[in-house]
């Protein structure tokens, strides 16, 4: 044997590859990989669920969850290894699965992307048809994500948005703006800022800049909001001085001694 043919047959060049070898190594790899992911990722959902949520499924699946301030806690810990959007997502599978089980859908042959993908639908009957037709038809993840963005889309042409529950979500936010304003501190006296290093002066005055322009940028859009507020306001004000002026006639009773 040659130098040359020794060296190839160290390095495998000379091998033939062989497609199904390669094709059967990924379904394996692909097999191993997804019963991991899921299994610990169940596993941290399920957890997450029982000590953070205390099992409620309708908050933990919900996707504007109200987080409990000891998971956003959890969330902001630096050594936590797992990004709290992946953690988030996690939990509601693992709530998803709770829906599932107790409404006895089977869900074998659905891997972990596929249920992480249909937690975008709510847990309704119109998920559990999903489920049936993705598992019936061999959908792959991409599959049933087209779907349920079709599935979404048609949802919410058909459904108008509640005026009320628009405007109690944009209380909401307002009041946690609001905190945020009384919760910040930003007098520093001359001496603390001195001490500071360069770097941090000038770290500090990059976030200043930015904290003022979006302070700005939200006076002019809550000014907006307000000026489309005094709109409705008297828009309803008008309605309501027309219906009083002129009240709906109620139907008249016929009178007693009125021939039938």
């Amino acid at each position: 044997m040659t130098k040359e043919d020794a060296d190839k047959k160290i390095d495998g060049s000379d091998v033939v590859v062989d497609d199904k070898v390669i094709e059967d190594a990924v379904v394996f790899i692909n097999e191993i990989a997804n019963k991991t992911i899921y299994k610990g990722s169940i596993e941290i959902g399920e957890y997450i669920l029982e000590h953070f949520f205390g099992n409620d499924i309708k908050l933990a699946s919900s996707k504007n969850p109200k987080k409990p301030s000891s998971f956003n806690k959890l969330c902001e810990r630096p050594d936590l290894v797992v990004h709290p959007n992946q953690l988030g997502l996690m939990v509601r599978v693992a709530s998803q699965e709770r829906y599932l089980t107790d409404n006895k859908v089977n869900t074998e042959g659905l891997s972990y992307t596929h249920k992480a993908t249909l937690v975008k639908l709510d847990n309704t009957n119109k998920k559990i048809k999903t489920i049936e037709k993705c598992l019936e038809e061999s959908w792959s993840t991409r599959e049933l994500d087209d779907k349920i963005k079709t599935i979404i889309q048609g949802l919410s042409s058909n459904t108008s948005p509640s005026l009320i529950r628009t405007t109690k979500k944009y209380i909401t936010k307002v009041d946690e703006v609001l905190k945020a304003a009384n919760d910040s501190n930003l007098d520093i006296d001359d001496e603390e800022l001195s001490k500071m290093s360069d770097k941090r002066r000038k770290a500090l005055k990059k976030h200043l800049t930015e904290l003022k322009i979006k302070i700005d940028d939200t006076v002019k859009k809550t000014g907006d909001i307000s000026a489309d507020c005094d709109g409705l306001l008297a828009k309803l004000e008008g309605i309501a001085k027309d219906k009083k002026a002129d009240p709906p006639k109620r139907g008249s009773k016929k009178s007693k001694t009125q021939k039938e």
